[in-house]
């Protein structure tokens, strides 16, 4: 936003980061209060992040001390392995204060989830210490041609939240052999998550967006193939394993704590639209007609609700995975994927009910709401917020319908 109240110096950011008592992350309860500690330098820094198309290196600096970037770590490799459900409300408090920063939280979250993939000496190489933020993309895939000892690498990859902020940088990348590609038992190409060198990585500055610029999403690649050892890599495929640490169960579970974002960004418009009416009413609720209550009344409704059902979503699935030996039904698979599309249908319809509501001055960019708008819609092109999730929820529905729960666990 252009709010230039916001706008610190590196003298008065200083200020702050020195002032906040961020506790030390060793626990899932300290990682939560430093969200909320951590505030004023999220608010203060907004600005700078979007300028410079990336979190600022003040957040990075803070956010690595106050643990946001920890949350994943297996308990088995030292880590606090926080739950599902915690993850979520840490994404949430920072996305409401600025989206981008709450992306970047959540994409480099994923740091511990594939940490928890690497074998012992691999682990102990690569991370020496966890806040070491690891970010990369999996999509366009790259090439890894396999070689004594590894593979040799090679790609370009869009959409690298965070990789401009992470000290390891990560890369999906197909496999081959002898220039022929490998497959899995199912017919599908292997794909492997691949710890690119870091120094190989050259960034590509193409991340000139609608909103969420400050999430650092630009391309990035490796143009020279560059060998990376076997034990760098994981199977971006693997089945879900009862045996593993809870939150590498399944490899798709680093992907929720970003549904956070969508609803952090709808409390926001929600709580800008709440000001705005209150504002023009001066204070007198007489004088809200009952149209505009009613439009006002759902979409905070709307935000209520979605954030309690993901939430409810979020501590059914940390109750599976914690649980010895367990993995996710595919229904509850299917559930979990689902949250993120749904979170984000709410922003949209959030979005749909507030802009009339709030008032026309939100077309200006120095209006605080402009930059929420454009972060919604950027946010709302991320493949995880696509509709047409819910048609894999509903064939899971269809096929496994003799045994199908629904939302609340009744029989179908």
């Amino acid at each position: 936003m252009k709010n230039k109240s916001m706008v610190a110096t590196d003298e008065t950011l200083a200020e702050v980061r020195e002032t906040l008592p961020v506790r030390e992350p060793s626990t899932a309860a300290a990682v939560l209060e430093n969200a909320d500690i951590v505030a004023p330098a999220v608010l203060a820094e907004a600005d700078r992040c979007e300028s410079q198309t990336r979190l600022s290196s003040a957040l990075t600096e803070l956010f690595r001390r106050a643990g946001l970037f920890q949350m994943g770590f297996p308990a088995s490799r030292g880590g606090i392995e926080m739950r599902l459900a915690d993850q979520l409300t840490v994404v949430t408090k920072i996305a409401k204060l600025d989206a981008s920063a709450g992306w970047n939280v959540a994409v480099l979250n994923a740091s511990g989830f594939y940490a928890g993939r690497l074998d012992e000496d691999a682990y102990r190489s690569l991370y020496p210490t966890r806040d070491l933020p690891t970010g990369g993309s999996f999509h366009p895939p790259g090439r890894a041609e396999i070689v004594d000892g590894g593979y040799l690498v090679s790609g370009r990859w869009d959409w690298g939240s965070g990789t401009h902020t992470a000290e390891h940088v990560v890369g999906g990348c197909q496999v081959y052999r002898d220039g022929e590609p490998v497959c899995r038992e199912d017919g599908r190409q292997l794909l492997l998550g691949v710890w690119l060198p870091r120094d190989s990585v050259s960034h590509i500055p193409n991340w000139n967006a609608l909103g969420i610029r400050g999430s650092g999403s630009s391309s990035y690649e490796v143009i020279e193939p560059v060998f990376v050892p076997a034990n760098h890599t994981f199977d971006r495929g693997a089945p879900p394993n009862p045996l593993a640490d809870p939150l590498n169960k399944h490899v798709e579970l680093l992907f929720f704590p970003l549904t956070g974002v969508y609803l952090g960004l709808a409390q926001r418009i929600v709580d800008f639209t709440l000001d705005a009416v209150h504002s023009r009413s001066r204070g007198d609720i007489s004088r809200v007609d009952g149209a505009t209550s009613q439009q006002l009344g759902q979409a905070c409704c709307e935000v209520e609700f979605a954030r309690s059902g993901v939430t409810d979503v979020a501590r059914r699935t940390d109750d599976a995975i914690f649980a010895p030996h367990r993995v996710l039904t595919p229904l509850e698979e299917a559930r979990l994927r689902v949250a993120n599309s749904q979170a984000a249908q709410t922003l949209r319809r959030v979005l749909d009910l507030c802009s009339d509501l709030y008032g026309s001055r939100y077309i200006y960019q120095s209006d605080p709401l402009e930059r929420v708008i454009r972060d919604s819609w950027g946010a709302l092109a991320h493949f995880g917020a696509k509709r047409f999730h819910w048609s894999g929820y509903a064939a899971t529905l269809l096929t496994q319908r003799s045994e199908a729960l629904s939302v609340h666990g009744v029989p179908a």
